[in-house]
Order: C-alpha cells, then sequence, then structure tokens
C-alpha cells in the first residue's frame, strides 16, 4: 500500500508539472507576467485533492470493478464517486480561493460547480479507468500465482500418493497379500494388482486437473481401501455411502486419499481390535459436505507423521476456493476421529449464512 500512495503522488507531481509549464505557455501567450512560482502553486493547489481522492478511488475499483458481474451496479457507484469528486473539487475551489485566487470575485456555488464538471468530469472518468487497468492486473498476476501455487501443490499431492503407494512397508505387505491370495484366490489377487496398478497409474498421471469428479476421486480411495481391506483382513471394514447425486460434483483432486490413508495407518493399521472407516457425502445449502470417520485406536495414535497429508488438503481448498471452502477436524470423541471437508458446489458464491441451511438432496 505505501508504494501504491508514493506511485500515486509521482503521478500527480508529474501532472501537476505539466499543468504548470502549460499555465505559463498560455498565460505568457496572452502577454501576461506568470512566473512559475505562481504557476507551481496553483498546479500543486489543484493536483493535491487527486491523490487523496486518487486512493479512495482505488479502494471502490477493488472492491467494486466492472465487470460481468454487478455491471450496472458497479457502474453506478463508480459514476456516483466521480460526481463526489466533482462536487468536492467545487466546494475545495471555494474554500481555497483566498489562497489560489481562483477567481477575481466569487461566482456563486453553481457556477463553481459547472466549471468544475468541465475540469473534473473526464479526468475523474480517466482516472477510474486507469485504477481499472490496475487492479485487472494485480488480479491476473495474483491468479497467476495462485496457479503456480496450485500446481506445486497438486505435484506435491501426486508426488505423496506415489511415495505412499511405493512406501516399501506397504508395497511389501500389498505384493505379500497378493502371493499368499495366489495360492487360494487367484480371482482376487488379480483384483488386488490392478487395485495397485490403478492407484500407481491415477498418481503418476501428467494430465490431472486441479479438480475432478467425485465419483473419481472415490474410485481412487476404493483401490486403495480395497488393498488394505485384503492385507489388514478381519481388523478393518469400511463403509462408502455416497448418493448417485453428489457424484457429478467436483473436487479437489487427490484431496480423499490423503485423509483416508491417516485413518488406517495412524489408527485402525496399529489397532489390536477391528477398526472401521466411513465416508459420506452430502449437499447443505450451496456446499458439498464430504465426513472421513474412523475409529481410534485403543493404543492411540502414532506420532510419527508429519501431518502433510492434511495441510496439503487445506492449502489447496484455500488456493482454489479462499474461504468458501474448509477443512475441519472432529476428535472430541474418545472413540472417534472425524475429518469433514467443506467444497463450494460450482457456480456459487456461498455467504456464511448458507451454513444454517438444510441438508441437499444427496446424502
Amino acid at each position: 500500500m505505501a508504494l501504491l500512495v508514493v506511485a500515486i503522488a509521482a503521478w500527480w507531481l508529474l501532472y501537476g508539472l505539466m499543468l504548470a509549464g502549460q499555465l505559463v505557455d498560455m498565460r505568457s501567450a496572452d502577454g501576461e507576467v506568470f512566473t512559475w512560482r505562481r504557476a507551481l502553486l496553483h498546479a500543486t493547489g489543484s493536483t493535491a485533492p487527486w491523490v487523496p481522492m486518487t486512493l479512495l478511488a482505488y479502494l471502490v475499483v477493488s472492491r467494486f470493478p466492472v465487470g460481468r458481474a454487478h455491471f450496472w451496479r458497479h457502474t453506478a457507484i463508480h459514476l456516483a464517486l466521480v460526481a463526489g469528486f466533482i462536487v468536492f473539487k467545487a466546494v475545495y475551489a471555494l474554500a481555497t480561493n483566498p489562497v489560489f485566487d481562483w477567481y477575481p470575485v466569487l461566482p456563486p456555488l453553481g457556477e463553481v460547480l459547472v466549471t468544475s464538471i468541465g475540469n473534473n468530469l473526464i479526468l475523474g472518468i480517466t482516472v477510474m479507468a486507469m485504477l481499472h487497468g490496475i487492479v485487472y492486473f494485480e488480479h491476473v498476476e495474483q491468479r497467476e500465482q495462485q496457479l503456480d501455487a496450485l500446481e506445486k501443490n497438486l505435484a506435491m499431492a501426486r508426488l505423496e500418493a506415489v511415495k505412499a503407494r511405493l512406501n516399501p512397508h506397504f508395497l511389501f505387505n500389498a505384493l505379500n497379500s497378493v502371493a499368499e491370495l495366489m495360492q487360494v484366490d487367484v480371482e482376487q489377487a488379480d483384483r488386488m494388482l490392478i487395485a495397485i496398478c490403478d492407484m500407481l497409474r491415477d498418481g503418476l498421471r501428467a494430465d490431472q486437473l486441479q479438480e475432478r469428479p467425485l465419483r473419481d476421486e472415490l474410485r481412487h480411495v476404493t483401490n486403495y481401501l480395497m488393498i488394505e481391506r485384503i492385507r489388514l483382513g478381519r481388523r478393518m471394514s469400511s463403509d462408502v455411502r455416497v448418493d448417485e447425486a453428489c457424484m457429478d460434483i467436483p473436487v479437489p483432486t487427490l484431496s480423499l486419499q490423503p485423509l483416508v490413508e491417516n485413518a488406517v495407518v495412524h489408527a485402525i493399521a496399529r489397532s489390536r481390535v477391528p477398526g472401521w472407516l466411513a465416508i459420506r457425502a452430502w449437499t447443505q445449502g450451496q456446499h458439498l459436505h464430504l465426513s472421513i470417520e474412523n475409529s481410534r485406536a485403543a493404543e492411540g495414535a502414532r506420532r510419527d507423521g508429519n501431518g502433510m497429508g492434511q495441510r496439503s488438503v487445506r492449502e489447496r481448498l484455500h488456493l482454489l476456493y479462499a474461504d468458501r471452502a474448509r477443512l475441519e477436524t472432529f476428535d472430541a470423541e474418545p472413540d472417534i476421529y472425524r475429518v469433514r471437508l467443506q467444497v463450494p458446489l460450482p457456480g456459487t458464491a456461498v455467504p456464511p449464512a448458507a451454513l444454517a441451511q438444510g441438508p441437499g438432496a444427496c446424502r
């Protein structure tokens, strides 16, 4: 903000110098002796109010940019601001006339307003247009930074997913389970191998978008759960209940996998008693809600994790949806741990009040 203030002040300083030069040339052409000192005083008095007015205009343009959304409403706000500038400059001229001698004889306010319209209407519109260019440039820069961050975040998620699948302990146990199944159930062993290949292929895909339908995200998760159910046997059960109406709603790519894996690795796999995991999805207001619940291990959760999974998902939610999405954890219950994702439905800008609405069609 400090840099913006300096830039605006420098701009109006240069404009004032140009205006002073024009005053000297014009008055000299009329045969009047008009010194640079007097010209600079007039130019400074004329342009100085534009510094705070331009800052105010920047704040308004940043908050209410003219675009396809709310075009007429935002345009009216900007025109009202320009009108306010014109009135302010007229009042300013009357108030500072003893200092700058704008008028030899002070005219009525109506005449001063007419003069202010002629002097400041086009200038005010030009200022608003220039500020729109600056704001749009800032938005483009911000968007590019967000896209870069999203690409890095998604690449990290893919690497984490592949790393988890290639974890020697996991891979050894999975392949060992395949070897054992080959002796008793070749068909199930084949399904397990296919699931491992699908997970590796999904994690290594180079064409992944930032979002994909929930059904694709769940396919990745169910492959993982099938492998773990076979590996852990009766020690693990899982239940995925998602209505078909939710399946095509886009969610961040590889957002469920790290959360489900946390539940299996840090709770179920290390428990001596059978554990369970449940995935649910529903709409509420203008959001899709995803819940991952799991039983806690009586021995307590593992403490050797670095929290990368939840951090990665939380950062991606913020970059994609800002404050319209969030990840929450609930660990107050002694036997249950719950993680909930809240993702905005496509094409919605959801106010906080929408959270109070009842559940939607898919649950």
